[in-house]
């Protein structure tokens, strides 16, 4: 992969030009995780600025109990734990390859240098913070109101719009969402027992509007979802 081309492709870097750009090239690393592998943990300092440019990763929390509890799920192109290294803090939770993923990370003094020299930059990273700062508020709401078949509806209406493949079929068209998710994990991002995320999917299973596949979801009636989804507002 080239450096300075997936760079320019990330959101954050939007309207900055590839002039400004390549002088910092040689600042950003590869890296590359398996499913399961820890980007970080919490507690760790948070040198870097993280960018996914391929894979997904979760963000989680642990418990007392051990159990964890997971924040969000990042995607290709989003910017992971970028809060905690910008206040120069430690990172509140810890970061997890969700399936095989490569990332490109910068020293914060090196990207604070380019901040600095930059305006449509600075705007890119204020704004990439406001924007997760409403998903935080967004999610809060989500685990507390509406039935868990209303929330999982809503999360599976956002990974179909976020990651969603499409695929058109003699009936309509399908939506193919590319990441592996347990039962325990879905029960997490939507604040349920496992034995409710469970039941849930077994009866889209069986009836629809979803399936699990080895590789991921296949949303087989998206106006259903959207329906459940629609209920939950």
């Amino acid at each position: 992969m080239d450096k300075l081309e997936s760079l320019l492709g990330l959101p954050m870097f939007e309207g900055v030009s590839s002039n400004v750009l390549a002088p910092l090239t040689s600042h950003f690393i590869w890296k590359n995780f398996e499913r399961g592998d820890e980007l970080w943990r919490e507690g760790q300092e948070a040198h870097n600025f993280t960018f996914i440019v391929e894979g997904q990763v979760k963000v989680v929390k642990y418990r007392n109990d051990g159990r964890e509890t997971i924040l969000g799920v990042f995607d290709e192109g989003d910017a992971v734990g970028q809060i905690a290294v910008y206040r120069r803090g430690r990172y509140p939770a810890g970061a997890i390859a969700l399936n095989d993923t490569t990332v490109l990370e910068i020293y914060r003094d090196h990207f604070f240098a380019l901040l600095s020299d930059n305006r449509s930059l600075m705007e890119g990273v204020i704004n990439s913070m406001m924007i997760r700062n409403s998903d935080l508020v967004r999610r809060i709401h989500e685990l507390t109101t509406g039935s868990a078949e209303q929330r999982l509806a809503m999360l599976f209406v956002r990974f179909s719009e976020k990651l969603g493949v499409r695929r058109k079929t003699e009936t309509g068209v399908q939506v193919h969402i590319p990441i592996a998710l347990s039962r325990s994990d879905l029960a997490e991002l939507i604040n349920v027992r496992v034995e409710t995320a469970i039941r849930i999917m077994s009866k889209w299973n069986k009836e629809g509007p979803l399936r699990t596949e080895r590789d991921g979801f296949l949303v087989v009636d998206f106006g259903v979802l959207e329906e459940l989804a629609d209920q939950f507002k």
